[in-house]
């Protein structure tokens, strides 16, 4: 269970806490949090779920499974109360999971002025249209 040992301490680093600070939000000892954080001991259920609630994850992320496309489209249309978010939107979301330096521009490209990210936003368009036009 080395993933749920990974994944409790990048959270928590995450949060800039210490594990005392974890510890003391779920009114335990920090010897207890790390040695969940070493994998020497396994949170219970109930412990699984504060966790789960502290970090604001699922107790599969925390585990370390991933869900299917399928579950995955079904939680994320669920939670927006919405049908509008399909496969093509889940890669888009995956791509810029994984490489932060484009979801961050995008992120700042949402914060500007409408008049302004419509300018950008045009460009940006044009030039990748180019680009697959010439990889084709």
């Amino acid at each position: 269970m080395t993933k749920l040992a990974d994944h409790l301490k990048y959270l928590r680093k995450q949060q800039n806490w210490t594990q005392e600070d974890v510890a003391q939000r779920l009114n335990m000892s920090r010897s207890q949090i790390s040695k969940w954080e070493t994998g020497e001991t396994l949170p219970d259920l109930q412990s699984l779920e504060k966790l789960s609630d502290l970090y604001d994850v699922s107790i599969d992320f925390l585990i370390g499974r991933r869900p299917s496309k399928q579950q995955l489209l079904r939680e994320v249309n669920r939670l927006y109360a919405t049908d509008k978010v399909d496969e093509t939107m889940l890669d888009i979301i995956d791509y810029l999971k994984q490489h932060p330096d484009m979801e961050q521009a995008l992120h700042s490209l949402a914060q500007l002025p409408a008049k302004k990210r419509k300018h950008i936003e045009s460009a940006v368009i044009a030039v990748m249209k180019e680009f697959m036009r010439l990889v084709e």
